[in-house]
């Protein structure tokens, strides 16, 4: 007969505790983990931003139009976040749910944001300024 030692003991409950982790991590929490690490020390944890960054809480209108919708993946910070497409895309549809107040949109897709991302902004500032004032198309700087 198998006799479980203290070892053993300590290591299955660890072993159970990582499978869990694991799996709520490729549930929805994955694109919260993703913000935590990728956005929140800029937007801050609660999306408001600050002086310097803009607050997420209030990027709903900017999927109302191609030229937004577009803006919110060419920006350097998504652009370029070491991220897969598909974690970009999961991690834009839950920050505009979860701190956007959007509503019904159509959620970002992988290809979307694969070819989005291939043309990061030089200048968001003025992008944004475009996109506020309702000039299409956006430029491709």
């Amino acid at each position: 007969m198998l006799r479980a030692g203290p070892i053993a003991g300590a290591v299955i409950p660890v072993f159970a505790w990582a499978l869990t982790t694991a799996s709520a991590l490729a549930d929805d929490s994955q694109p919260r983990f993703d913000y935590l690490l990728n956005c929140a020390g800029c937007h801050r944890t609660d999306a408001t931003g600050s002086e310097e960054v803009p607050a997420l809480t209030q990027v709903a209108p900017f999927l109302a139009t191609p030229a937004g919708r577009a803006y919110l993946v060419r920006v350097p910070g998504v652009a370029q976040a070491p991220l897969s497409d598909e974690r970009v895309a999961a991690l834009l549809n839950w920050a505009l749910t979860e701190f956007g107040g959007a509503g019904e949109f159509a959620p970002y897709t992988a290809a979307e944001v694969a070819t989005l991302r291939a043309d990061p902004l030089r200048d968001p500032l003025r992008e944004r300024e475009r996109v506020k004032r309702g000039q299409t198309p956006f430029s491709r700087e």
